[in-house]
């Protein structure tokens, strides 16, 4: 997967790479996105040495650029999140372009700002999301390969962020093992 750099800066990395598990969705968790946490986002990031940049439109939906290498030359990545309010953790619905089109795919993290400006991300847990397909709490497919699960949850957006947005729910995420992303540049217009 040619964009598997800013997927790793994104904190997604662990949801993409080989050997680990992944969960996402149809659908992003809201197709009205609310103007929630813009300024916390715009600027640039780093993680893993690597730099990656957001910027909202005026739709609301961020954009995501970064670099990467590969054959030879520097590449530019796409990707949009749209960030959809909660009771308690607001969350990221997140998608990338793969050779010059949008994965069909979401995937989907609660997030929250440390006061130093830092990113917290969570990634779903892929056995608690494949428990509640199993009990018929949610529809999905599971696809168990060796040393991974890969879910895709199937359900309306609203029965998923439903289930995700109840405060007792963070057990649904790897809320022991954070995504840390540090904030580098602000934006400013």
């Amino acid at each position: 997967m040619k964009s598997n750099s800013i997927l790793l800066l994104f904190g997604i990395a662990m949801l993409l790479a080989s050997g680990c598990s992944s969960v996402k969705t149809k659908h992003p968790l809201s197709n009205n996105p609310k103007a929630i946490d813009q300024e916390e986002f715009e600027g640039a990031w780093l993680a893993d040495d690597q730099i990656f940049h957001v910027k909202f439109a005026s739709n609301g939906v961020a954009k995501v650029a970064g670099v990467e290498w590969g054959s030879n030359d520097f590449h530019i990545v796409h990707g949009e999140m749209i960030v959809t309010e909660g009771d308690e953790h607001n969350f990221l619905s997140i998608r990338f372009q793969e050779e010059g089109k949008w994965m069909d795919d979401y995937f989907f993290l609660p997030y929250t700002f440390t006061d130093q400006d830092d990113l917290i991300l969570w990634a779903p847990d892929a056995d608690a999301f494949k428990d509640l397909i199993e009990k018929k709490k949610l529809q999905g497919v599971v696809e168990k390969g060796k040393y991974s699960t890969n879910i895709t949850i199937t359900n309306a957006p609203t029965s998923l962020f439903k289930i995700i947005n109840n405060p007792e729910d963070m057990k649904l995420f790897e809320y022991r093992e954070p995504i840390v992303l540090r904030k580098i540049i602000k934006e400013t217009d």
